[in-house]
Order: C-alpha cells, then structure tokens, then sequence
C-alpha cells in the first residue's frame, strides 16, 4: 500500500507523533497484507482522530444547509476530502434530489498568487509556492469524481463536478453558463488573499440567505491573508462583519457563518 502523499504535494507540520502514528500504522498494514476493500469498509478502526474531527465539522455543517435550496461550491480541492464528503452526505440525505450538485474549482498548481498581505513564506506549514500542487495526480482526481457518481443512488447520474483552471478565468464563465445558480454552502479553501477576495466578490451574492460560508484557515496563523481577504470584502461592501464561529472539537475548517 502506498505511503502518504508525496513532500511536492504537501509540506505541512509534522510533529514527531504524526509522523510515529504514520510509521506505525502503514507496518501494521503492511505485515497485515489487507486488501483496499477492508481497509475501506473498517475505515473506523485505520482514520485518524483528526481526520475523524474533520469529517464530523463537515456533517455538523451540512446539517445546517440540509433543507434548503442551492447547491454547494468549493474553491481549493486539492486531493478531495472535503469535496467528497459534501458529495456523500448530498447523496446520503437528499438521495432523490438531483438538482443539488457539488461542484469544485481547483487549478492543480498549488499555493500561487502571493501578494504583500498574505506575509512572509512559512515552509513548516507548507506556505511556500507551489505546495499543496497535485499535478501528478489530476487523472486520479477525475478518475475519483467519475467512481464516486458512479456509486450515486443513480449511477451515473453527476452528483459532483471538477471545474479546472485558474477562478479568475473559470467562475465568470461557470456563471455566464449557469445564470440561475444559487449557493447552500460556499466553502473557501484557497488560503491565500486574492483568491480568496475573488472567490467572495463572484460568489458571496449566491449565497443564499441562511446559506453558509466556509472558511478553512480564518483567524490561523501564518494564513493572515485568507483573514485579511475576508475583512477587506466585508468593509468595501459596507457591511458589518458577520458573526464567524468555529467547532471546539476541530481546527479543520477554522472558520464559518451563516448569511
């Protein structure tokens, strides 16, 4: 079985008991010989508490958008997880509603488009140009998307959706497209200030009221951009700031409010 993602991908902190846990577990694995199909379908007793906490925070927050109308749109996909979570629980709780779909923009380069407001590098938390890049695994991201509407109530028919490229080309022509477009839940995961202020000035007016925005790295630091991006839209538009709250149980995402 493959080790975790490649350093090019990821630089992320690693504290010693990550990496213990990693090196213990991939042995076990290993001299175990199990198949995908068992790691797959015992997923509790391999995923990690973090991991746990995160997907809880991402049901926590479907919960509150379950019933209402409008799809859901992430920006920053990176390998997936949260992109098919919001798939899964779509396809758990709203099975025949086909008109809610996923959809996910991501270029595949990584950290790009740096600017003054979002400081200096930070290679111990991967805040470094490039890092985060999936390039090498674009196929297997498709191929995913493919495999995860193949497993749909209806097979085949799109749940979730990989738009490619840079937003500042992708989102006007996706909304030029798609004029009738309406967001449940806007989740930001580009970390960085002008993505991130981009992403608001085309898609926070989509957002529906009740609808939630998603922020994954507000108020963390070194990410001061993603904050900053956030703060300087609210101000241009003239609005109050609103009301961000986070989950006591995880860091993942570190940010969120209704609208």
């Amino acid at each position: 079985m493959k080790s975790s993602a490649p350093n090019t991908e990821t630089k992320g902190n690693q504290r010693p008991e990550d990496v213990q846990y990693t090196q213990r577990m991939e042995s076990l694995l290993a001299s175990a010989d199990y198949s995908y199909q068992h790691v797959l379908e015992q997923w509790p007793v391999y995923v990690r508490r973090m991991h746990l906490q995160r997907f809880l925070a991402h049901y926590e927050l479907f919960k509150h958008v379950i019933d209402r109308p409008g799809c859901i749109v992430e920006i920053g996909v990176y390998r997936g997880a949260s992109f098919f979570t919001w798939s899964k629980l779509l396809e758990t709780f709203c099975p025949t509603d086909r008109t809610r779909k996923v959809f996910g923009f991501d270029h595949f380069q990584g950290l790009q488009s740096f600017r003054e407001e979002d400081g200096a590098y930070y290679e111990k938390y991967g805040k470094t140009p490039g890092s985060y890049q999936t390039v090498d695994i674009r196929e297997e991201i498709f191929d995913l998307v493919d495999i995860h509407n193949q497993d749909n109530l209806i097979a085949g028919v799109e749940r979730c959706r990989l738009i490619e490229g840079g937003i500042r080309q992708t989102i006007p022509k996706f909304l030029e497209e798609n004029p009738g477009l309406r967001i449940a839940l806007l989740h930001l995961d580009v970390d960085l200030y002008d993505p991130t202020l981009f992403a608001l000035e085309q898609l926070y007016p989509l957002v529906i009221k009740g609808g939630l925005v998603v922020l994954d790295e507000y108020g963390l630091i070194p990410w001061q951009g993603e904050t900053k991006a956030v703060e300087d839209y609210f101000h241009a538009c003239g609005l109050s700031m609103p009301d961000i709250r986070k989950f006591s149980f995880s860091t993942q995402p570190h940010g969120y409010f209704l609208k």
